[in-house]
């Protein structure tokens, strides 16, 4: 055979919906075959979604997966196209049980190899050698006339894996993913690729899985790359797509066809904004879908984050399924209100005003002696509780609106607003959160629905923040500029660095201190918030593991 013609499969699964996520695989075997293709590649756990975490300690769910695997056997039977499927495997060594991260190759009507993962990650939101048994080797198969190394995610980023697959004669490389969104993993994955491609001199595919799980978001963008390593095809990001490609005997591509967009050798680079923006639209849409739900609730202040919550909401929902709450009081401007009112107009969405200056003063009086964070805090209680309460009558979730430099410094308020199901901004630092409203102003992104620029008034976005919790209020009263704000979190948070280490960066010690101190001592707040995207590298949903009683604050 002078080539072989391969068909990519990047689609969105769900954790536990073995049926659900067999379907899809069945459909894309279908087209691959409809369209003579000799292989069809689908992502790392394919079958059981990925990360099912402690579901892969139940052998009977294990055996489910395997029980779809059987199923798509007698599918492949009499057909001439092999396919490789991401599946959890059990194996029972004398008498002892063990679980594998697999790739199982079938062909017509039998499986005939199963690879296993070698390297498990077990850092940042990874947790694989709590389930998983590693294999010792790396790989090498058969298709047709064509032999290539089949890697499971990590396994391409371990620099002895790749020595043990140069030991073997290839024609191309296979890498099958899921790897989750974070600012700058694009190219990092593409830098291991290049690494991996230099060295073996042969083309290499890379497919990655899309989708929102709870706080991880996975991209797909999955690419391909020529045997020289300079040229990249792009498949689609955050939007399911195939594509298939020929790969001749001189190792050279070619691109056959594509589902979402042209898919052409280009050389791709990702922009920040619009990833950052998409990876949360994908988010959003996929908490509420994947969980049984269709409408959402937002709490509308007039203020940049609820508007930028709004517009992300309205474009992964549509603005049908998007309602709005003012809850005012006496505290709140007029002018908060009126930029609320122009928010909902540019989204197409109502707003519902409801003042609850009332319940606040019944409040005030039947408790005595509340101190002053003690009635901004009530405020903002009565707001989770109307919202809270409305989210139960019309069955549709609220999502909270808190930023990270809020959360990190434990400016939101328990049972306030910290209220809701998910988060969209819970890893956007206050900066980001300006940014990316000016981004949204001037651009749609792909898999947005909401299709209308400007949606964002310039006031809200122009002003100087505030909560609006007392008389003329502001958020500077007690926070330095976010500017210099979120510099220092990040320097405390993602790169984990000590007081004196960020005093020495030229910063001021006691601004440092107190916000040191402000981090540490709402580790409780954190530990009680709702989940959300993850989108740094250091995201608090998963991945920064720190008790709540700690002693420790340098």
């Amino acid at each position: 055979m002078s080539n072989i013609k391969i068909y990519l499969a990047q689609i969105n699964n769900t954790v536990g919906d073995i049926n659900g996520n067999f379907n899809k695989i069945i459909k894309n075997i279908k087209t691959a075959i409809e369209n003579d293709c000799n292989l069809v590649i689908f992502p790392e756990m394919t079958i059981s979604g990925y990360p099912a975490m402690d579901l892969w300690q139940k052998e009977y769910f294990i055996n489910d997966c395997q029980d779809k695997i059987i199923e798509i056997c007698k599918i492949s039977k009499n057909t001439k196209c092999h396919i490789i499927v991401g599946c959890p495997t059990l194996e029972k060594i004398n008498s002892k049980k063990i679980i594998r991260n697999s790739a199982i190759i079938i062909y017509d009507g039998k499986i005939s190899k199963i690879i296993h993962k070698k390297t498990l990650p077990n850092y940042s939101v990874f947790d694989e050698l709590r389930y998983f048994k590693p294999s010792s080797i790396i790989d090498t198969k058969k298709f047709n006339d064509f032999y290539c190394n089949i890697f499971i995610c990590e396994d391409a980023w371990d620099e002895k894996n790749i020595f043990l697959a140069l030991q073997s004669e290839i024609d191309f490389s296979i890498i099958i993913n899921s790897s989750p969104f974070e600012i700058g993993k694009y190219n990092l994955r593409i830098s291991k690729c290049l690494n991996l491609v230099k060295k073996t001199k042969k083309p290499l595919i890379y497919l990655n899985q899309i989708g929102g799980q709870d706080s991880l978001i996975f991209d797909g963008a999955s690419f391909i790359m020529n045997k020289d390593g300079t040229k990249i095809a792009h498949m689609a990001s955050f939007s399911q797509d195939y594509a298939i490609i020929n790969i001749d005997k001189t190792h050279q591509i070619d691109i056959v066809k594509s589902c979402v967009k042209k898919l052409e050798f280009n050389n791709y680079q990702e922009n920040n904004l619009a990833a950052i923006y998409s990876s949360i639209i994908l988010g959003v849409r996929d908490y509420v879908n994947k969980n049984g739900f269709k409408k959402i609730l937002i709490g509308a202040s007039g203020g940049i984050d609820s508007a930028l919550v709004s517009s992300i909401a309205v474009d992964a929902l549509g603005s049908e399924n998007v309602n709005l709450y003012a809850l005012s009081t006496k505290y709140n401007s007029k002018e908060s209100l009126t930029d609320a009112q122009k928010l909902s107009k540019n989204l197409s969405v109502i707003l519902e005003e409801i003042s609850i200056q009332e319940i606040f003063s019944l409040m005030q009086k039947s408790v005595n002696n509340l101190s002053d964070i003690a009635l901004q805090n009530l405020q903002s209680r009565i707001r989770g509780n109307i919202l809270m309460s409305i989210s139960n009558s019309n069955n549709s979730l609220l999502l909270s609106t808190g930023n990270k430099s809020e959360i990190s410094c434990g400016y939101a308020t328990l049972y306030g607003d910290m209220c809701g199901a998910y988060n969209p901004i819970k890893d956007i630092y206050k900066t980001q959160i300006y940014q990316l409203a000016k981004w949204r102003n001037s651009n749609i992104p792909e898999i947005a629905l909401y299709k209308k620029l400007n949606i964002i008034p310039g006031n809200i976005i122009q002003k100087e923040p505030s909560a609006e919790l007392k008389e003329n209020q502001k958020d500077s009263d007690t926070l330095p500029d976010y500017e210099i704000l979120d510099k220092i979190l990040y320097q405390i948070i993602e790169q984990q660095q000590s007081i004196a280490d960020i005093c020495q960066m030229g910063y001021n010690k006691d601004l440092v201190e107190k916000i040191a101190n402000l981090f540490y001592n709402s580790e409780y707040k954190r530990k009680q918030s709702v989940i959300g995207p993850k989108i740094s590298k250091m995201s608090f949903d998963n991945e920064r593991r720190y008790q709540i009683t700690n002693k420790y604050k340098k």
